[in-house]
């Protein structure tokens, strides 16, 4: 079968997904909508798709079975629900809304009607992160003890008058843009955390009440730790993510492009004291995660277990940024039976 798809939003998300829409021989663009007709007509004339002037022309057209949306933070949730509503599978960015209430919103929508509901948080399908997730799952790390993550840039000049500075767009600032990927990413290594506890700064950007650094400590019932900091004040972009455990650890940095080359360093700790054994490898090339995400969404759709992140699994990573948002602003330990109203 060869699906049908509808793209809503075409900035720079939205492009690398309308690309590994057409690099995939299963599926083909027919529809792309955006408020900037000229970002949405680009897109149009590489894929071959037709430019509509609304969502609602995607998400009702009874031919796309498919809808990608990559807009602002203030309308994934709602332009999700109408999707899911109309019988569509759903690729929806990161963090699928503004708070829990509409994350909860949308996967309460897909339940109800049967779809698939894929939560781009794609740094899952980088080939450093999938190694280090192996490591995991085959035990060669043996009982898991920490996490280290951290992810930054510098912004650009008027970044802070763009969406993202806006609240009432985005939600939240550093914390729910490039914090979710670290937590998403912590929590598929480590499990359901127990508890949170952290720090929300603004450091240079104008964007209050907005934040541009993040620093958070989860912590697992069984004493495992994961410590993030994500921070619109790195000035050079970084990302890198670390996992120890009794028998070794897991060392990705990079993400490609302007983050630099991605590797992995696979460690192996010696019994008897001593340097480690450690292997490394550089992934040459562009970045595939994008383009494996969405290959995994189709076998997903195809009834087949997937290492994406569901509607579910996005909401828990909501629901921890919330409660590190009630840790920074009360300064204390939140807990995870603390309710989210």
């Amino acid at each position: 079968m060869r699906h049908r798809v509808g793209l809503v939003g075409a900035g720079g998300a939205g492009t690398k997904r309308a690309a590994a829409v057409t690099a995939c021989d299963r599926s083909q663009l027919v529809k792309v909508c955006d408020l900037n007709s000229q970002e949405a007509l680009s897109i149009a004339i590489q894929a071959d798709a037709d430019v509509v002037d609304s969502w609602e022309d995607v998400v009702n057209d009874n031919s796309i079975d498919i809808v990608i949306v990559s807009t602002t933070h203030d309308q994934l949730s709602l332009i999700g629900c109408a999707a899911a509503a109309a019988g569509k599978h759903i690729l929806c960015e990161k963090p699928l809304g503004r708070n829990p209430i509409e994350v909860q919103d949308l996967v309460m929508a897909v339940e109800a009607n049967g779809v698939c509901l894929r939560a781009g948080y794609n740094h899952r399908f980088h080939p450093s992160i999938m190694a280090m997730h192996q490591a995991v799952e085959d035990g060669r790390l043996g009982n898991l003890d920490f996490i280290r993550g951290h992810y930054g840039h510098g912004g650009r000049l008027g970044y802070d008058r763009e969406w993202r500075g806006d609240a009432e767009k985005a939600g939240g600032g550093e914390l729910l843009d490039q914090g979710a990927h670290l937590i998403d990413l912590s929590l598929w290594l480590l499990g359901d955390f127990e508890s949170v506890t952290g720090f929300t700064e603004r450091r240079c950007w104008d964007i209050d009440p907005l934040e541009d650094n993040a620093f958070g400590l989860f912590r697992t019932a069984a004493g495992q730790v994961a410590s993030i900091h994500a921070s619109w004040t790195q000035w050079k972009n970084l990302f890198s993510l670390e996992v120890f455990g009794s028998q070794g650890y897991a060392v990705a940095t990079g993400l490609g492009g302007s983050y630099g080359p991605e590797s992995i360093r696979i460690g192996c700790r010696r019994v008897g004291g001593g340097p480690p054994e450690e292997n490394k490898t550089i992934f040459d090339g562009n970045d595939c995660s994008w383009d494996l995400e969405w290959k995994s969404l189709l076998s997903e759709i195809d009834g087949k277990i997937t290492m994406g992140a569901n509607g579910e699994s996005g909401l828990n990573t909501m629901r921890w940024i919330y409660r590190l948002y009630r840790a920074a602003s009360t300064h204390r330990v939140v807990l995870t039976d603390e309710p989210m109203s």
